[in-house]
């Protein structure tokens, strides 16, 4: 049995029909399906709505296949009573929460104490901020800065580009007027460590880049993604072994990175968290499942990352 945890209906082309489609040829039983809302994000272009409606519709056409999911942002006045009322409609998760505030915010404090005590696992992205450069214009150069600058070569150019632009001051004022800050998606550590611990009744489920890039320690931030061997456990695995409610999906490019750029770490990674690790794959067709098999895990450690942990989370 297989449960794909991260999942999304209207991401990367996948409708309604394409994503059980999608389910039937790859022997997925169930997913969880989630959304994508933020109020007045900080770069339109960074930022995809994926609707609650759209997610229900699902689920009620397809309620054997689809878990459904929902994260309101925080920032909104009415959040309790949005929890309260989508979670009477049958939601059983929150999540997609990717959202600018940081875990030490008032504005998650108090979600969290809307969460707490409903038995919804909280499905949460982080990701670095940084500069993220806005093209000049939407025709074909405009685009090819778009993925040379913010997501071709795993961060390297925009790093080298700002390094060499300082130092010879050529383009340097035209440039940096093309730089908008992005503050990241929760992102603070320390503040996520403190609410795990103020919050044990909630199981916090981990996803996104900076979470998996921090597996070693000191990763450099201006990277994408990590490569090459992990010295030294980071910060994440540190907190997967220290808090009982702290798990973790494997979906997307950070994910699948985490397990293919040490296989050696990544093999003793998911024998010792193998009860704290989660399947997905983020609408990504990476090979995710055919990482997991090239382990050749215990049968017992598999199924818990293939189905138990996920079935674990979610109330009956």
């Amino acid at each position: 049995m297989i449960i794909d945890t991260h999942l999304h209906v209207g991401f990367k082309g996948f409708s309604e029909q394409e994503l059980i489609n999608y389910l039937d040829a790859n022997g997925i039983e169930k997913c969880w399906l989630l959304t994508w809302e933020e109020q007045a994000p900080v770069i339109d272009d960074l930022y995809q709505h994926l609707s609650i409606d759209r997610v229900l519709e699902a689920y009620h056409n397809h309620p054997d296949r689809i878990v459904p999911f929902y994260a309101p942002d925080p920032g909104r006045r009415n959040v309790e009573s949005l929890i309260s009322k989508y979670l009477e409609m049958g939601v059983q998760g929150i999540g997609e929460l990717k959202v600018k505030y940081k875990w030490s915010s008032p504005e998650m404090l108090r979600y969290l104490k809307a969460v707490d005590g409903t038995g919804c696992p909280v499905l949460f992205h982080m990701e670095a901020d940084r500069y993220h450069f806005i093209p000049p214009n939407d025709n074909v150069t405009g685009k090819a800065l778009d993925v040379i600058m913010n997501r071709g070569f795993n961060g390297v150019v925009r790093k080298y580009v700002d390094r060499f632009i300082n130092l010879t001051g050529l383009f340097k004022e035209k440039f940096k007027a093309r730089l908008k800050y992005f503050p990241g998606y929760l992102m603070d550590f320390q503040g996520l460590e403190k609410r795990l611990q103020q919050f044990p009744d909630i199981n916090f489920i981990a996803h996104g880049p900076r979470f998996w890039n921090h597996v070693s320690r000191n990763p450099d931030e201006e990277l994408n993604f990590m490569r090459g061997k992990v010295e030294e456990e980071g910060i994440a695995v540190q907190l997967l072994k220290e808090y009982d409610n702290l798990y973790a999906d494997i979906s997307g490019k950070s994910g699948f990175n985490a397990l293919t750029r040490d296989e050696d770490f990544a093999k003793e990674l998911l024998h010792e968290c193998a009860d704290k690790l989660l399947y997905g794959t983020d609408n990504y067709e990476l090979g995710h499942f055919e990482a997991i098999k090239s382990f050749e895990l215990p049968k017992q450690k598999e199924e818990l990352i293939l189905h138990e942990n996920a079935e674990a989370l979610i109330q009956p």
